[in-house]
């Protein structure tokens, strides 16, 4: 009876919106999606742990490399050199950041390439360098390297993972969406002497030697009109 006399207050369109989002969604047969609420979960940096009983997949089946088992080599034939494929998943960044940290490392010897993280501002440099770490003690212990120092970088890049949107509360009944973001680390290393960048990308300007000797003979061959030389 008293709600016939009082009026039912009604609720504006962005709130009943939002409420319908909280609602269970119907899985067909299938198990329903994890939740994630900001309030129960903080994603931690690095999900992939080694206590962790079901780790989450490898993206690129990086590490099948390592059991890959080649012919012995022929007499005469050049030996092939050791290597070590190693990766680091879900680590909390932006891709587009962090992937001149990955291109600057790429050619430089192991140490170097410690070194060069381990200087660097960005937070996320540190676990770079952790992934380097790893695999040099990797090639030591599981693939018979004998120098920890005799290896190189031959490919580091960067390889974009799962994007989490979530909703930040603004005044005045407004959302503001946001994102976290992660991304896969994947390294390869290699036994043998550092090329450096130009050993490994070739010379920025190959032509640029010849170029120049064309120009001073140019130089040296013209003649200034109206002279008397």
């Amino acid at each position: 009876m008293l709600r016939k006399l009082l009026p039912q207050r009604t609720l504006s369109t962005t709130i009943t919106w939002f409420r319908a989002l909280s609602l269970t969604p119907v899985s067909h047969g299938r198990p329903p999606p994890e939740v994630f609420r900001g309030s129960n979960w903080q994603p931690p940096d690095v999900i992939q742990t080694d206590d962790d009983p079901n780790p989450p997949s490898i993206p690129d089946d990086w590490d099948k490399y390592n059991r890959v088992v080649y012919p012995p080599t022929a007499p005469g034939e050049t030996p092939r050199a050791g290597y070590v494929h190693h990766c680091r998943t879900f680590i909390r960044g932006n891709i587009k950041k962090y992937w001149f940290l990955a291109q600057m490392v790429r050619g430089m010897n192991i140490d170097e390439a410690i070194r060069q993280l381990s200087f660097h501002k960005l937070p996320t440099a540190l676990l770079m360098r952790d992934t380097l770490i790893e695999a040099q003690e990797m090639a030591i212990k599981e693939h018979n390297i004998e120098y920890k120092s005799n290896l190189w970088v031959s490919q580091s890049y960067t390889k974009r993972a799962l994007i989490i949107k979530g909703l930040r509360r603004r005044p005045k009944y407004s959302y503001t969406a946001i994102h976290y973001r992660y991304f896969h680390y994947m390294v390869r290393l290699e036994e043998g002497p550092a090329p450096g960048k130009e050993g490994l990308y070739g010379p920025k300007y190959p032509e640029l030697n010849v170029r120049i000797q064309k120009r001073l003979e140019q130089l040296n061959d013209r003649r200034l009109l109206g002279t008397i030389a």
